[in-house]
């Protein structure tokens, strides 16, 4: 084998261009890749640092739930607290209005019964006192017939 100069050219030829790729070129790219990694870096972090914040949101979130549902129980138990108190008064005041109804009815009827007898009585007493005119034969006078009708009346 022959070695001439267009080796030794090729041989310095490559360690130039070795020497400006260490030189130039390889910087520039471990100073991308560097920022590369850099930013992957970054963006795992954040994943870490986002699911930790979505852990605690979620419990965060489960805690209102639970306080939401007991506030929401409580509302239905006063509500049916509520609706128990005013049925039990509806029925109160259903049964007074009833009893208040039934007196009064009793009292109309006490009165009509009265006011009945009262005019029993007078048709009764006039009655009498026709009979009493066809035995004795003889007719009273209005202010008579007034006088005993009343004394009659209030007798019975």
């Amino acid at each position: 084998m022959d070695i001439n100069a267009t080796l030794f050219g090729q041989i310095i030829t490559f360690a130039i261009f070795v020497w400006f790729t260490s030189k130039f070129v390889l910087p520039m790219i471990k100073s991308s890749m560097d920022k590369r990694k850099q930013v992957i870096l970054d963006g795992l972090e954040a994943s870490k640092k986002g699911h930790e914040k979505l852990k605690q949101a979620e419990e965060e979130a489960e805690k209102c739930l639970k306080a939401a549902k007991q506030e929401c129980d409580n509302i239905i138990a006063n509500a049916n607290k509520q609706s128990g108190k005013i049925l039990e008064d509806s029925r109160s005041s259903a049964l007074n209005e009833k009893n208040d109804i039934l007196v009064s009815g009793h009292r109309q009827i006490e009165q009509e019964t009265n006011k009945v007898k009262m005019e029993l009585q007078k048709e009764m007493a006039k009655l009498i006192i026709q009979g009493a005119e066809k035995v004795l034969a003889k007719s009273i006078n209005a202010k008579d017939h007034a006088s005993i009708l009343d004394k009659f009346v209030k007798k019975l």
